[in-house]
């Protein structure tokens, strides 16, 4: 069950946005709706992202713009963008990911196809490491494998959701040393230098066609441009 939205004790304190895209979304909310970009025009497949935010979590419109905007780059060769279509309140209990079964619970009755489900959470541990943490997971529901989402903590930088959702479209870990799949820790290429290399844009591109003709993810009106859309071809 989702928390009222009013108890949302979120760093927007009692900011409001007066365009209210949807009405129907609590005005602290509705931020995540109005102060993030849409898919660049220039992309022939949009994607929504419906955002859960924990009761507690910290991440706020700015936090999420940045995390769009490194994706975007990432996804450009790929002709993919992304929007937030959806936002919500979930528990507190969440806020603190500390197990396999709470990432399990955290998207079970929220999951819905369509759209890649994005939770944010205070603090995500590392289940394999105790006490350690993680900035974000793609988590596959163990009981059902066809049910899967994105799980992000406040710690994240702008990288975090970009390296998710390549998960989500197909990616393993990489030993590129340009790839942003790549978790071994150097200097060079920073993160935000890192991409998708040749071979990891063909899994995404050849994903996101087997997603679009499943319905795991439906495409979303694409903005008008006069500008062309970037060829799909990596």
């Amino acid at each position: 069950m989702l928390t009222v939205l009013s108890l949302l004790p979120v760093l927007l304190g009692a900011q409001q946005c007066p365009s209210m895209s949807d009405p129907a979304v609590e005005p602290r909310l509705a931020c995540f709706l109005d102060r993030t970009p849409s898919c660049p025009e220039d992309r022939r497949h949009c994607f929504g992202l419906h955002l859960h935010l924990a009761d507690g979590a910290a991440q706020d419109p700015a936090w999420i713009e940045a995390q769009l905007d490194h994706a975007h780059k990432l996804f450009a060769p790929a002709s993919v963008g992304f929007e937030i279509a959806a936002v919500d309140a979930i528990e507190a209990k969440y806020s603190a990911m500390r197990t396999r079964y709470q990432r399990d619970q955290i998207g079970r009755s929220r999951f819905t196809r369509g759209v890649v489900h994005v939770f944010l959470v205070a603090r995500l541990d590392d289940v394999d490491v105790p006490g350690a943490q993680i900035r974000g997971v793609h988590w596959r529901q163990r009981s059902n494998t066809d049910k899967r989402w994105v799980i992000l903590s406040q710690i994240g930088g702008k990288v975090v959701m970009g390296h998710e959702l390549g998960h989500f479209f197909g990616l393993p870990h990489s030993r590129y040393p340009e790839s942003v799949m790549n978790k071994q820790p150097r200097e060079r290429p920073t993160w935000e230098e890192r991409v998708f290399v040749p071979e990891e844009l063909a899994i995404v591109t050849a994903k996101r066609d087997e997603m679009l003709a499943s319905g795991m993810l439906e495409p979303r009106a694409p903005a008008l441009s006069s500008a062309p859309a970037l060829s799909d071809t990596p």
